[in-house]
């Protein structure tokens, strides 16, 4: 009977500590996404990357993170929308330099962080201009648009990635 009372107790503390840290988690902020990036078609480059995106709760701004590996003369980075042919189209968001609106060399092969920032309304270019980021998020998720690094070697972009399409909802 004693042993049946601790192992209780002992599973209602564990059960309370458990939905402590879900609870705390949640509050902390809203969703999160990775996208791997690669090579552009047609492009040869040892370089790759990953762009990370942190959604606030309340949708007002994106936390985002890009990290690059054996990444040479990087010039800027965007989230472009998606071309029908599936490469960069428009541009939605700069993310470097973080400033915006004009290309930064940084000279030489790197591999770290190349920008990191918050995305807000403000920030958002383009076709995205007078929305959220929440929205740049969803097209993020869907597969509506994508990260794009460009280089001195490659003005057009050197490297891309899109997210894995989450489904079939209307990203604006």
């Amino acid at each position: 009977m004693r042993r049946t009372v601790i192992l209780s107790l002992a599973t209602i503390v564990l059960a309370i500590f458990c939905a402590a840290g879900i609870s705390s988690a949640a509050e902390k902020g809203g969703e999160k996404l990775g996208i791997k990036l690669s090579a552009v078609p047609k492009v040869k480059t040892e370089a790759k990357g990953e762009a990370t995106f942190d959604l606030a709760k309340d949708g007002s701004t994106i936390k985002y993170k890009l990290h690059v590996g054996k990444l040479e003369n990087a010039t800027m980075a965007h989230i472009h929308a998606v071309g029908n042919d599936g490469s960069p189209a428009a541009i939605l968001a700069w993310l470097y330099p973080t400033t915006g609106e004009s290309p930064s060399l940084r000279k030489g092969k790197m591999t770290g962080t190349l920008a990191e920032g918050t995305l807000t309304a403000e920030k958002l270019a383009g076709p995205m201009k007078g929305k959220t980021p929440k929205d740049v998020y969803e097209m993020l998720e869907y597969g509506k648009a994508g990260v794009a690094v460009h280089t001195e070697q490659n003005p057009g972009g050197e490297l891309w990635g899109v997210a894995k399409q989450k489904g079939t909802g209307k990203a604006k």
